[in-house]
């Protein structure tokens, strides 16, 4: 039988993204409170209107993996800045983070066409150190879902069911439905996450456990359901990362 729960939340922002408003300790804090495992820190990177600028990323590096018993992960969401898939963060800082988002947003790049932004995510899905795909639901960047979904089997990456979604991206569900019927269909993993921007919705995903609920996705391929699962992707990833000498990507 399914059961639908996460024990760490890898979409989250501290107030270092300047429309947030929590530190890190906050969120520790709240991750604590709500008897998480783990959490990710995921500023938006130096080319959105308020994101972090490059010291933030290399600083992150000298953060504790575990701190008052939550793991720590160590991330960005980084901005999407052309359909050739450029993002906001050279390689040889995204190289030193433990998890890296790569996301469409309005005031980083203007929407393209539907085969414009398909073409952004496949190149993004093809850079070695971009470990998961956020908020793809969003409907103001439409893309061809089946295309996509197949490129993100095939490379064993990850995409995110964001329950921010309904609030910051309004109409992401029937897109949400449908990448979930692919990946339940080929076995692609997913997290649910909350995009928190204060401690306040650290752990908030019940949106998200509902969609895939309706749905009927398998519950072990929510991979922040557990530590061991979430560490065990971070850890295959940062094999791969090591092991592709692939310069350019």
């Amino acid at each position: 039988m399914n059961s639908y729960a996460i024990k760490g939340d890898m979409h989250t922002h501290t107030l270092v993204s300047q429309h947030a408003f929590g530190t890190l300790k906050e969120m520790i804090e709240a991750s604590k409170a709500k008897n998480l495992d783990f959490i990710a820190i995921t500023d938006h990177g130096p080319e959105m209107t308020d994101g972090a600028n490059r010291l933030h990323f290399i600083g992150l590096g000298n953060l504790p993996d575990f701190i008052d018993g939550i793991r720590l992960y160590k991330g960005i969401e980084a901005n999407i800045k052309s359909y050739a898939g450029r993002l906001d963060l050279e390689n040889s800082l995204l190289r030193r983070l433990d998890y890296v988002i790569a996301s469409f947003h309005k005031e980083a790049i203007k929407p393209g066409t539907a085969e414009e932004n398909t073409e952004a995510w496949l190149s993004v899905i093809r850079k070695k150190h971009v470990d998961a795909l956020g908020h793809m639901g969003n409907p103001a960047f439409p893309f061809d879902h089946r295309t996509v979904m197949l490129a993100l089997r095939d490379s064993g990456k990850i995409f995110e069911i964001n329950s921010h979604s309904p609030v910051a991206r309004p109409g992401s569900e029937e897109n949400c439905l449908d990448l979930i019927k692919y990946a339940k269909k080929w076995d692609i993993p997913v997290v649910c996450t909350s995009d928190a921007h204060s401690p306040y919705s650290v752990g908030e995903v019940k949106y998200s456990l509902d969609l895939l609920k309706s749905q009927d996705f398998p519950s072990d391929l929510i991979l922040n359901s557990s530590l061991e699962r979430m560490d065990s992707y971070i850890e295959r990833r940062r094999k791969e990362k090591k092991a592709d000498s692939t310069t350019g990507l």
